[in-house]
């Protein structure tokens, strides 16, 4: 069996130093993180709200879990990612138990996302 090839698109740049860090807050507060992350100039980040209930903790048939587990997603580049990754794992408390979770993937690769009229890819354009 013999796979196709992958032709790529020759306009669009892929990025191959990207890493994607996740994690899972039990008690929520990635309102508190985002604005901490975009102090450090990441502005690759996102969050939403996500049903469950901590492993362990006791549930009431029909009666619904904690609302306040969120988990988020931050897109870095190869030399912010331990130092990301250890701001968030002090910044959100998961030293302690059932606080949540954090890990950290290679991306295989990925794409610079710029806005039509920015200066910055108008500028990426000229000098190339």
């Amino acid at each position: 069996m013999v796979f196709p090839e992958v032709k790529s698109d020759p306009r669009v740049r892929y990025l191959d130093y990207t890493w994607l860090i996740s994690g899972i807050l039990y008690e929520g507060g990635t309102d508190k993180l985002i604005p901490e992350l975009m102090k450090r100039g990441i502005n690759e980040v996102y969050f939403y709200n996500v049903a469950g209930t901590i492993i362990g903790q006791k549930a009431i048939a029909g009666v619904s879990g904690s609302f306040d587990v969120e988990q988020f997603h931050v897109v870095v580049t190869a030399d912010q990612a331990e130092n990301i990754f250890d701001f968030i794992y002090r910044f959100c408390d998961l030293s302690e138990p059932n606080k949540g979770i954090i890990y950290m993937n290679k991306l295989n690769r990925s794409t610079k996302h710029s806005l039509q009229g920015d200066e910055n890819t108008q500028l990426e354009e000229i000098t190339e």
